[in-house]
């Protein structure tokens, strides 16, 4: 990271110091990377909350949904009800195609996204690059929160190679989300507290079970 970069950054992250939610989704998209701010999402209730928060803010800004592969029809279903609740006009989907090279001076942008459920073994994990998919912006808005991120380890606002990386609600707690799904009557996936069934198949007979979400 050069001299310029970490400065810049530590300008971003002190003015985002105190700020909102909302009012740090605004700065970033409006104020300081107009038209180079993307959002990596799932349809976990953490990213909705975000995407919630973005809809009052820019509902045209790209909006990249992750996941590990297979999509089961409740997340289709739920992922079209989400996008007309919000508004969205610029949904897409990571390009898939040289995400694991890196450009000089970058590093290298993951995803982690749970991939199935191993009876022996528990969740498994997946890096998701996203270099390329990432190659066009600025800021880098990360809200896939298939795993809780440690926020000793990480922060708020921080430089990640060539993108500033943000993670809007990287503080919250559980019970912190849930008042919020709940104050604004936002929907859960449906297989988001189902338990896991592993005497279920899903489509190749194994033991097996690939996250729906």
């Amino acid at each position: 990271m050069t001299e310029c970069a970490a400065l810049e950054c530590g300008e971003i992250k002190e003015a985002c110091e105190k700020m909102g939610c909302t009012e740090l989704l605004e700065f970033l998209i409006k104020e300081k990377f107009p038209g180079k701010v993307a959002v990596t999402a799932s349809l976990r209730a953490r990213s909705i909350i975000v995407q919630k928060l973005l809809s009052e803010v820019a509902p045209d800004v790209p909006i990249i949904y992750c996941n590990a592969g297979k999509v089961f029809p409740e997340s289709e279903e739920y992922k079209r009800e989400m996008i007309a609740r919000f508004g969205f006009t610029n949904v897409l989907a990571p390009i898939g195609s040289d995400e694991i090279a890196i450009r000089p001076g970058d590093r290298d942008h993951i995803e982690w996204v749970k991939a199935q459920y191993d009876r022996n073994s528990g969740a498994t994990q997946e890096a998701l690059h996203l270099n390329n998919t990432l190659k066009p912006y600025s800021c880098w808005i990360s809200a896939v929160y298939h795993y809780d991120q440690d926020s000793a380890a990480r922060s708020r606002v921080e430089r990640e190679g060539l993108l500033v990386r943000v993670n809007p609600i990287l503080d919250w707690d559980a019970e912190r989300v849930q008042n919020f799904m709940e104050e604004f009557d936002l929907p859960y996936h449906k297989l988001a507290k189902v338990p896991v069934d592993m005497d279920k198949k899903h489509g190749d007979g194994t033991d097996v079970m690939t996250f729906a979400f």
